[in-house]
């Protein structure tokens, strides 16, 4: 489970690479959606061990505190089924649902050499299904997160704006890559990682 919460992370910094980096006095789309993401799959923050009960639920009240001040407020759930060999233990396969609402208050981080302070306008969503292959390590089909929402972002240097986020992230069935597209900000945004 917990290499499960690790890779999704990692397959989100991977996904982040790709935007597009502004002029060094503007906010950069990356370290934005970087907070975002990194606060919606810090969810589970106990060390759990997978046991044999089906199906799988885990309610969501999570804050991730601002480097700079703030936080974000994290609720909602997790849900799924993991199928596994009551004999060996293996896992053969399953799916986990996640839906997340991030509440951001006066959540503060660096962009550019600026600090940034993220509001809820009001919220933002985290929607997805990771189906889980064989094995329990790596990604199945149809694995895919959307997020979506709105916030407040003002900045040191004058910056002040309401972004509207809406991105669909798919991820490989290898579990290393996939395609993010949507909008951030009324930007269009279509790469692969």
């Amino acid at each position: 489970m917990k290499k499960l919460v690790i890779l999704v992370g990692l397959m989100a910094c991977i996904a982040m690479i790709g935007c597009k980096k502004e002029n060094s006095k503007t906010l950069n789309d990356e370290d934005l959606i970087s907070q975002v993401f990194t606060a919606g799959m810090s969810w589970n923050t106990q060390d759990l061990m997978l046991k044999g009960t089906i199906p799988y639920y885990q309610d969501v009240d999570n804050y991730t505190f601002g480097p700079q001040g703030g936080f974000i407020h994290v609720i909602g759930n997790v849900s799924g089924q993991i199928n596994f060999n009551d004999q060996t233990g293996y896992i053969l396969g399953g799916f986990y649902q996640i839906e997340l609402t991030e509440v951001a208050n006066d959540y503060a981080f660096t962009s550019n050499d600026e600090v940034y302070t993220i509001n809820g306008a009001p919220y933002v969503s985290l929607v997805g299904t990771f189906t889980i292959a064989p094995g329990g390590t790596t990604f199945g089909t149809a694995s895919s997160i959307v997020i979506g929402g709105g916030m407040r972002v003002t900045g040191n240097n004058g910056f002040d704006q309401t972004i509207n986020i809406q991105i669909t992230i798919i991820i490989n069935s290898t579990g290393t890559g996939g395609t993010v597209s949507g909008t951030i900000g009324g930007r269009s945004i279509n790469y692969s990682f």
